[in-house]
């Protein structure tokens, strides 16, 4: 069965950027939550005019985007242009854009873009348009949203939880990790209660210098995988060359190669000796020193 979203029981006023139930009771936004409780040095040291600039800016760039999903009008920024083509390449197809979710009581907030994945699942966005992505603030943000977005519509699941990061001609679509419920509702309490958070069994937050080369690093991941793939291409074609021309050593003015024989490699069974032979295995067991190392995975 097809699931259609429920309207939230609050309201938004866009002017003063304040959401209440309708009684008016205030509701506390999401925006201030987070940086009291997780990023408190987010905008340290941006003054507010710059603030303002890229308020503005970001919300020229919603507009932009809302016109084009829901009136099928494209605008000629290049945002825009961005955006469409986002969209088409991740075959997002709109199912909402500002989507007011709340839990009833104490929080409520807008979701910048909704898509519908199939009857009952869909992915949340969140339009970006900083001089960098904040990866980590954007996967709390969604995990919040997601969190209270299945709480409001009963049955439907948030399949994929993503940025959109449109700024003047660049632009990515940056899938995140989700972070639990049981976490983000620890959280919320937390707030609610006036009680600091520290997120529990969480990895601890990149350094800032080393977050601001994220994706320099995955650009030297990946070329440093391509070069490994290009040279050992490289190097079987010399190989096949050097066997159909019968050589061992081929010699140029600044390389010099040389072509192993076939060969058989004898190699020590460790395991079925561990099995076979436990004491002695343990007897002739030495232990030499292994410096540490860090381990790169792209999310």
């Amino acid at each position: 069965m097809k699931i259609t979203l429920n309207k939230a029981q609050a309201t938004f006023d866009p002017v003063a950027h304040t959401y209440a139930l309708p009684d008016g009771t205030p509701l506390q936004g999401i925006t201030g939550m987070l940086q009291r409780q997780l990023f408190p040095d987010k905008y340290k040291g941006v003054d507010e005019e710059t603030l303002r600039r890229a308020a503005e800016r970001g919300s020229f760039v919603h507009e932009e985007c809302e016109l084009m999903d829901d009136l099928g009008i494209t605008p000629g920024s290049p945002e825009a242009a961005s955006y469409g083509k986002i969209k088409e390449a991740h075959a997002l197809c709109h199912e909402a854009s500002e989507y007011l979710v709340t839990d009833g009581r104490r929080f409520a907030s807008c979701i910048d873009k909704v898509y519908r994945e199939s009857d009952t699942a869909f992915t949340l966005a969140d339009i970006k348009t900083t001089f960098r992505l904040d990866r980590e603030y954007v996967r709390w943000q969604l995990s919040v949203y997601a969190f209270l977005f299945e709480l409001q519509n009963p049955g439907a699941t948030v399949a994929r939880i993503a940025a959109i990061w449109l700024r003047g001609g660049q632009s990515a679509f940056e899938e995140v990790e989700r972070i639990p419920g049981g976490t983000i509702a620890a959280l919320l309490e937390a707030e609610a209660e006036g009680r600091q958070f520290t997120p529990p069994s969480c990895p601890l937050t990149l350094p800032e210098k080393y977050r601001q080369m994220e994706q320099a690093i995955i650009e030297t991941e990946r070329m440093a995988k391509e070069w490994t793939a290009k040279r050992k291409e490289l190097m079987d074609g010399i190989m096949r060359e050097m066997v159909k021309a019968g050589a061992y050593e081929w010699e140029g003015e600044s390389v010099k190669l040389n072509r192993k024989k076939d060969s058989i490699r004898r190699s020590f069974d460790q395991k079925r000796f561990q099995q076979d032979h436990p004491e002695l295995y343990v007897e002739y067991m030495s232990e030499t020193p292994v410096a540490g190392s860090v381990t790169l995975k792209i999310k």
